[in-house]
């Protein structure tokens, strides 16, 4: 193992031991193992269920035999893949991860978690997966390592596969350091959304809509924070029954840079329709950027059903306003957490802050180019944190799918 894998694995174990939900996702009101699993799972089946509709909207196809989760934790996302592939490898440097996550397994055998303290993926032959995905893992690892993977994955990457994974790439230059983003008090997360006049009759495919909304907050805190982390108002698409998200980042607003606690605003929110016919639900949510949407935090939010069809023309521009993935996760199985955490120990030693590392993105597309890979989509990333440029890169390896599995 090289100082720099044994550093990793040193610092994620650690972590995992302490505090493993909040490791995946440190949302600061949740450290200290306040994550409960439901809502936890809930965020893998959601990012897994837009990922999909991302890559059906720009018309990437998926080989659906066998697919790698690299940095798994405690399979936030394997399991979410597993709805989506036939076969479904997690990886992870932390022991203990590996272990909470065959305690969340919900799929058998078509579901596989492995250990690997080494820098590279040698376990895995030459072309295993048809698929590769990574998300809020990489930036964790040095970057001598990170590159590595980064021709790790690529390895075992079967021809005509799919590689999807996040990085970030350089430090905004702009950002102030004495802004101290936090979050707000928990009972701060309480709002009403009211929209005024949600559309009634179909609007067409990609067509520009603005909605006319009413925001109060329902806390009994003002809401003021700074402007490196404001509040917006935002929405999702959902199918039509509203148990899987589609859509999650489509419009945003912002709201006054306070507002007292019973206060009001008035937000013209614009959206844009999906790129295919069907029917929808749009559901309407506060975030609080770079902390938290409001319904993660309890608050309520509110959909309304939209008919998304071709051939209409946009409708008419309505006057600014005045002012300014799944459903409901189930909720939490006490008997569930308690065996997930069962033989932690209750403490433990920090380990610290997490190390956050980039790899500019002009050295990530040439060293994906001197490979002849095919980048097919270069989307934004804002995971990464306020202070950093990201990107999350869509890639294919040249040649035929073949149908062995």
């Amino acid at each position: 193992m090289s100082d720099d894998v044994r550093n990793v694995h040193r610092y994620w174990e650690s972590l995992a031991r302490l505090d493993p939900l909040w490791a995946v996702l440190s949302d600061p009101t949740r450290k200290g193992r306040k994550w409960d699993l439901a809502s936890f799972l809930e965020t893998g089946r959601r990012e897994v269920s837009t990922l999909f509709y991302l890559l059906e909207d720009l018309k990437i196809g998926v080989d659906r035999r066998r697919a790698l989760d690299f940095g798994c934790g405690v399979g936030r996302v394997t399991q979410a893949l597993a709805e989506h592939f036939d076969a479904v490898v997690g990886i992870d440097i932390s022991e203990t991860m590996i272990r909470l996550a065959g305690r969340l397994n919900r799929h058998g055998k078509r579901v596989r978690y492995v250990l690997n303290q080494t820098g590279d993926l040698r376990i895995f032959p030459d072309a295993d997966f048809s698929f590769v995905y990574t998300n809020i893992v990489l930036q964790h690892i040095p970057p001598p390592a990170a590159w590595n993977y980064l021709a790790e994955f690529w390895r075992v990457l079967a021809p005509g596969g799919r590689l999807i994974f996040q990085l970030p790439s350089h430090l905004k230059e702009d950002l102030d350091p004495a802004v101290v983003v936090q979050a707000m008090p928990e009972g701060a997360y309480r709002a009403e959304i009211k929209p005024l006049d949600p559309p009634a009759a179909p609007v067409g495919v990609s067509a520009p809509v603005v909605l006319d909304v009413v925001v109060r907050n329902a806390s009994g805190h003002d809401w003021s924070p700074p402007a490196a982390a404001p509040i917006r108002l935002g929405n999702h698409w959902l199918d039509a029954a509203g148990t899987t998200m589609l859509i999650q980042d489509d419009g945003r607003t912002f709201l006054a840079p306070s507002l007292a606690a019973g206060g009001e605003c008035r937000l013209a929110l614009p959206m844009t329709a999906p790129s295919r016919e069907g029917d929808y639900l749009v559901e309407l949510d506060l975030v609080h950027e770079s902390i938290s949407w409001f319904k993660d935090k309890g608050s309520a939010t509110i959909r309304f059903p939209v008919r998304v069809r071709s051939g209409l023309a946009a409708p008419p521009p309505k006057p600014p306003a005045a002012g300014h993935a799944a459903g409901p996760p189930p909720g939490s199985e006490p008997a569930l957490e308690a065996a997930f955490y069962a033989g932690l120990p209750e403490g433990g030693e920090d380990p610290g802050a997490i190390p956050m590392h980039g790899l500019p993105s002009a050295e990530v597309l040439d060293f994906l180019d001197r490979r002849g890979a095919e980048v097919l989509y270069l989307e934004k990333d804002e995971s990464c944190g306020r202070e950093w440029i990201g990107y999350r890169y869509f890639v294919g390896k040249p040649g035929a799918r073949n149908a062995a599995g």
